[in-house]
């Protein structure tokens, strides 16, 4: 497994931490994954069989109101909360919520999907990984895409999981377009990167890290990080600055070693 390939999903870690199904590359010895879309691809046989393992279940705190579908493919762990009259519909494939995540009322959650401990989650999901502290609290469309870790989507924020003409999505790996082969695949989004009320996401479009994007009607193939919508670049103290007060709001430090990556990866990538 060549880390470059899932690039900027491993700026921040080596590939082997990165989420596959419920649990890390490094636990499960996975087949086949030699690009960022293989964990999309194959996020509903790896869901599977980490739910054999783990077991499905309600653990959390769930609203009366809320429906199940295949409620026997579902487990919400402990310390999670789901919010009155959201629905999570596992026909499809299994759900996964880690602890501490809340779902607010009204949401709709379709697998395969897994999201990890401690996000917030409102809108319309479907076979799309999201690691853990992902903010998407407001209405929108998320669909078959990897999203890194202190990523907040603003609310409106929607991708596009499918061309208009049904052909195979091709994505930007280092500089070329590859072909993922598939006809359903969304975005990879780098951690801590922001998203602005209404912001429209083109199939198979790659957002690094500690990006601002804003301003634009679409954002199509690919965004550099540290992007300041699409005319300019983060000053390399402001991406530290907010990345530190988005973590503190939920009450975690910035760590010496993790401030020394971003700007590793800031110097990198300007070079």
């Amino acid at each position: 497994m060549n880390d470059k390939n899932f690039l900027p999903l491993t700026y921040l870690r080596p590939a082997e931490e990165l989420i596959s199904g419920a649990t890390k590359l490094k636990d499960n010895k996975r087949q086949n994954i030699e690009y960022p879309w293989d964990l999309i691809k194959n996020l509903k046989a790896d869901l599977e069989e980490d739910l054999g393992k783990l077991g499905a279940g309600i653990k959390g705190e769930v609203h009366p109101s809320v429906a199940f579908y295949n409620k026997e493919n579902i487990l919400v762990e402990k310390g999670a909360e789901i919010g009155a009259h959201s629905t999570l519909d596992a026909r499809q494939g299994p759900i996964y919520i880690g602890e501490g995540t809340i779902v607010h009322p009204g949401t709709l959650l379709r697998g395969p999907l897994s999201i990890g401990k401690h996000c917030r989650i409102a809108g319309e999901l479907v076979a799309s990984i999201l690691m853990d502290y992902v903010n998407k609290g407001h209405y929108g469309f998320l669909g078959h895409s990897y999203i890194c870790s202190w990523v907040n989507m603003g609310a409106g924020t929607t991708n596009s999981n499918m061309k208009n003409n049904y052909g195979s999505v091709k994505v930007m790996l280092d500089g070329k377009q590859v072909d993922t082969g598939e006809t359903f695949m969304g975005c990879f989004i780098g951690d801590h990167t922001k998203t602005a009320i209404g912001t429209m996401i083109y199939t198979g479009c790659v957002i690094g890290i500690c990006s601002n994007l804003f301003g634009e009607p679409f954002y199509k193939k690919s965004v550099p990080s540290f992007a300041w919508g699409l005319k300019g670049t983060m000053k390399i103290e402001d991406a530290i600055e907010i990345a530190r007060a988005a973590m503190n709001r939920r009450k975690v430090e910035l760590s010496n070693a993790e401030e020394e990556n971003i700007r590793k990866v800031f110097k990198q990538t300007a070079s």
